[in-house]
């Protein structure tokens, strides 16, 4: 009972202290960047709604189809659910794979769409 009290009050406490310094350095580096008189652009992310719609679609679709090919794997093989997760983390990995080259080989026109829509803004 005492164990189980002592592991949670340390496991709230360790995420309160990951919080705290993670706020605490991202302001640090902004105060940083401030000080010697850049501006925060390097935070700008270049995934636009679409792109995130993308790697989301991708990798759902790819859970699905590791679901399906594992169960086959399952039937035919007799290993019970392990054929499941090592498919569904494989064709979830490549196809995040995927959508990384795929953002790579199409970053120019993603670089233009995002500066574009910045300069409207300011």
């Amino acid at each position: 009972m005492a164990t189980e009290i002592v592991a949670t009050t340390f496991f709230f406490i360790t995420m309160i202290v990951l919080i705290v310094s993670y706020f605490r350095t991202r302001h640090t580096e902004r105060m940083a960047l401030i000080n010697s008189g850049r501006t925060a652009k390097i935070f700008d992310k270049t995934d636009n709604d679409s792109n995130r719609t993308l790697k989301l679609g991708l990798f759902l679709l790819s859970i699905g189809f590791g679901l399906l090919i594992g169960l086959v794997f399952d039937h035919f093989l007799g290993t019970e659910p392990s054929g499941v997760f090592v498919s569904i983390l494989i064709l979830g990995g490549v196809s995040l794979i995927y959508y990384h080259r795929y953002v790579q080989s199409n970053e120019p026109y993603i670089r233009k769409d995002v500066t574009k829509d910045h300069e409207e803004i300011v």
